[in-house]
């Protein structure tokens, strides 16, 4: 056995730097397959493929069909996670995915295309626990704003390439392309990443050092065992902890706010903007960049101030809905520009201190079923969004109002955080499970 190390310099192994890389790159590739169809419905041959030019409520139902099933099954799939472990769950969701890209690209039946995004949402569901739980098992509470946000840009660095990517793949080859390549990548790059460079626990890793383990569980209040019989008492107490559900009830502002925002920005650009296809590509990956790099500074900040945590979460969301609001009342492309990307990316700087939130109020033994029917129920909400936006951009003749509604909400539901700033866990450490009142370190 190695002599010890330092606890916080000179870890003999660092295995959990290949694990966040592989949990961000798969992240990536779902969300990439996700948004896709944000990009082709600004192209007029998939539009008219599928008989839905100029009709951008059913346009806008593509995106809800994916994420009202997504939603709904992530409360069952959180359990699920807990019995598989957090590497099968994401290797599942991987080859779920790359069998509805495939069929994406050979079909021309709207009522088709509906199915398999209800498939997809199906499949990607148990995503969403099972990468909580390899983060929950893989750092120290310390390490867990950064971790999370690192793999959470996921979220934002898919569509900033996936626009101009799509926009050429589409423009050379045609749309039905473009989900054969989706798939390609999720099949032959994202699964063996996942399969070879992660475990479900440190423990499994034969190759990390005893030091590294340690210094991950020696820094986790949480327990990392639980057993079978404990499981439905430790759920309960999650459940019933009323700033659990203040916290899911702001979650849903982020999830509305960036589907309604995200699935149209495309489209708001080529119609409302007057760009053309490829320009609005190029220009909607801007609030892409701007939400990757706010998204690591929230992380890091969440980190280094992690009694701030939840203050963060609602200043984002008020400075996000101010931004937005500026960047559509604009008259100017590049100030509308700007203001849009600025006001997604400090939405995106919440995400990494709001997960380090939930994982702390989760006991790793039910953390799964914790975290999907957190993420599930939010994006039931998230599901109007598009709809929502799709049925006032139609009644409007506008994208400005439904953006302006929001905005809104997202101000909504910075209220709903305020409970968590005084604290969301009883003292420094958690034994059998409890959640609190009270600051921690």
């Amino acid at each position: 056995m190695q002599s010890s190390a330092s606890t916080v310099h000179g870890i003999p192994t660092r295995r959990r730097i290949r694990v966040v890389i592989a949990i961000s790159f798969a992240f990536f590739v779902a969300y990439f397959d996700r948004t896709n169809v944000a990009v082709l419905i600004a192209n007029h041959n998939f539009d008219q493929t599928f008989g839905i030019a100029g009709n951008k409520a059913a346009q806008g139902v593509l995106i809800t069909a994916f994420l009202l099933p997504y939603g709904l099954v992530n409360i069952i799939t959180g359990p699920i996670s807990d019995k598989l472990g957090g590497r099968r769950g994401i290797a599942l969701a991987i080859i779920g995915w790359t069998i509805c890209m495939v069929l994406s690209g050979v079909i021309t039946n709207y009522s088709v295309l509906l199915i398999l995004r209800v498939l997809l949402g199906i499949g990607e569901s148990i995503m969403g626990p099972s990468v909580n739980m390899v983060t929950a098992q893989w750092f120290p509470d310390k390490e867990r704003a950064r971790a999370n946000s690192i793999w959470l840009s996921g979220l934002f660095i898919a569509p900033a390439f996936s626009y101009p990517l799509l926009a050429w793949i589409v423009g050379s080859f045609g749309w039905r392309q473009s989900f054969f390549v989706l798939a390609a990548i999720g099949l032959f790059v994202a699964l063996p990443l996942i399969w070879f460079w992660t475990k479900n626990t440190p423990e499994d890793d034969k190759k990390i050092s005893p030091e590294e383990i340690q210094y991950i569980r020696t820094g986790q209040s949480a327990p990392q065992k639980l057993a079978q019989s404990q499981f439905w008492g430790e759920a309960k107490k999650v459940f019933g902890y009323h700033k659990y559900w203040f916290a899911l009830f702001a979650y849903c502002g982020y999830q509305v706010g960036f589907w309604g925002i995200g699935t149209f920005l495309p489209s708001y650009l080529e119609q409302q903007r007057h760009q053309t296809f490829g320009s609005a590509s190029i220009f909607a990956i801007l609030p892409w960049i701007a939400a990757t790099i706010f998204t690591l500074a929230g992380g890091y900040i969440g980190d280094r101030k992690q009694r701030v945590r939840s203050r963060l979460w609602s200043f984002g969301y008020v400075v996000a809905a101010i931004f937005s609001y500026i960047g559509t009342v604009t008259h100017s492309l590049g100030v509308s520009i700007t203001f849009i990307s600025l006001g997604v990316g400090m939405l995106a700087s919440t995400l990494g201190p709001m997960w380090a939130i939930v994982q702390e109020m989760s006991p790793q033994g039910v953390s799964g079923f914790a975290s999907g029917v957190f993420n599930g129920v939010s994006y039931v909400a998230a599901a109007f969004g598009p709809t929502v936006v799709g049925n006032i951009a139609d009644a409007s003749n506008s994208f400005n109002v439904g953006f302006y509604v929001l905005a809104g909400w997202m101000v909504v539901t910075a209220i709903a955080v305020i409970p968590l700033w005084r604290g969301y866990r009883k003292g420094k450490q958690l034994k059998s499970f409890s959640l609190d009142n009270g600051l921690h370190d």
